[in-house]
Formats: structure tokens, C-alpha cells, sequence
């Protein structure tokens, strides 16, 4: 089941670029969720500056196949919404290549348990320049609401920095229930729900977003998700 979910999600997941002048910065990961051309990824990796993002990808993510930002084809995209509270952002390329999205692809984040099996998929090295897809297992550690009502999965797998933005999917079908956030400090996310913590506290919990801020946006847009 892993191998079929990650090749379910593999052709639609792509390395989020920035272009500056001569240079190309990589910025984490995006997925797609819209044969229309439209993708999710983490608000936080735009930097607040929407000039020059682009996407790339792997031509054949099973291959033994090293990469640099200088041998891929780069889509520009355009930043359709922006939500900074619940870490959210809608992207669309600016000229939509021939892209085909699988069935199925938004889970229910209300109903998944603790002790689901997920796999978060992503470019884990992309900081290093070696933009190759990864797969990583986790199961759900914990459902938590911040002060701010926003719905965030604890998983217990420390992701690396380059795979935030990229889908967490759950194992049971094959659904994407968040957007990979990064490792996750009580401290820094929880605010006033987690007072009297101890300084810097750290866990070696991830955490992702809950994948209904990204549906509501498309659905404002009057997109049907299959």
C-alpha cells in the first residue's frame, strides 16, 4: 500500500522554487490538487514575497537519477490566496501544463484517529540541491487545536526542512488529510495552551497543517474535488 500511494502522489508533487536575478533559491515542496492547474503548499516558504516562485520536478522519481536546479524544466506560478493563521496557500501555474490528477484525493481530517499510518512525501534535501522525491512513514501522535482554532496533526517522524508544504496522506485510503508543516515546538505553536512549558522545549514530533483550509479554498473558487 505505501508503494501504490506514493505513486498515486509522486507525478503531482513538485519542488517549490523562488528565481532571483541569476539564481534559483529552492523553497520547500508543493503538491498538486486541481487538474486546473492548482496546488497547495505551506504559506511560510512564500516568505511573503510572491515574485519569481516557480515548480519543478524529477522526470522519473524512481530512478537512481541525481538532480540540480540547473538540469530541470521550471513552471512559473501565481499565488492565487495566502493565509498566514493557518499556514495555508493556493498556488496555480501561470500557464497550466497537461496535468492529470488521480480520483480521490482529499481525506477527511474530522475523522481520522490516533494511530493512523501516514506517509508524508516531499523533497527532504532540496536545501542541499539534491532534488530527489522522498517517503516518510509516521502515524498520527495527535490531534491538537490552537488558540487560534486552527487543526493541526502531530505525527511522530521528524521531517526534514525541505519536505514542508508537501501532502501527509493517510495510509488507510490513500487521501491527503494536511500540509507538512515542520517539527513541532509546543512553545512556538501552542501559545497560552501550553504555558508553564519548559524553555526551548523541543519534541521530535512533526506537524501538518489540517488539509480543510486548502479545500475550503478551492471550493471558494467553485472547483469540485473528486
Amino acid at each position: 500500500m505505501y508503494r501504490q500511494i506514493s505513486q498515486k502522489f509522486a507525478g503531482g508533487c513538485y519542488y517549490l522554487l523562488r528565481k532571483k536575478e541569476d539564481a534559483v533559491v529552492f523553497l520547500g515542496t508543493a503538491f498538486l490538487m486541481h487538474e486546473e492547474g492548482y496546488l497547495l503548499t505551506a504559506t511560510y516558504l512564500l516568505e511573503e514575497n510572491y515574485e519569481g516562485l516557480m515548480v519543478g520536478k524529477p522526470s522519473n522519481p524512481e530512478a537512481f537519477s541525481p538532480l540540480s536546479l540547473d538540469t530541470v524544466q521550471a513552471f512559473p506560478l501565481d499565488v492565487v490566496k495566502a493565509d498566514y493563521a493557518t499556514n495555508t496557500a493556493l498556488l496555480r501555474f501561470s500557464k497550466p501544463p497537461m496535468i492529470h490528477t488521480p480520483d480521490h484525493m482529499v481525506g477527511n481530517a474530522e475523522s481520522v484517529q490516533l494511530g493512523t499510518s501516514v506517509l508524508g512525501i516531499g523533497f527532504p534535501f532540496g536545501h542541499q540541491e539534491l532534488q530527489n522525491l522522498g517517503v516518510q512513514s509516521a502515524v498520527i501522535a495527535s490531534k491538537v487545536c490552537l488558540r487560534d482554532r486552527v487543526n493541526l496533526f502531530l505525527f511522530d517522524s521528524a521531517i526534514h526542512t525541505g519536505m514542508a508544504g508537501g501532502p501527509l496522506v493517510n495510509y488507510e485510503d490513500g487521501r491527503v488529510i494536511g500540509i507538512m508543516i515542520g517539527l513541532f515546538v509546543p512553545k512556538e505553536e501552542g501559545g497560552d495552551f501550553v504555558r508553564g512549558s519548559l524553555p526551548g522545549y523541543e519534541t521530535s514530533f512533526s506537524y501538518a497543517v489540517s488539509i480543510e483550509y486548502g479545500k475550503a479554498m478551492l471550493e471558494d473558487l467553485g472547483l469540485t474535488l473528486r
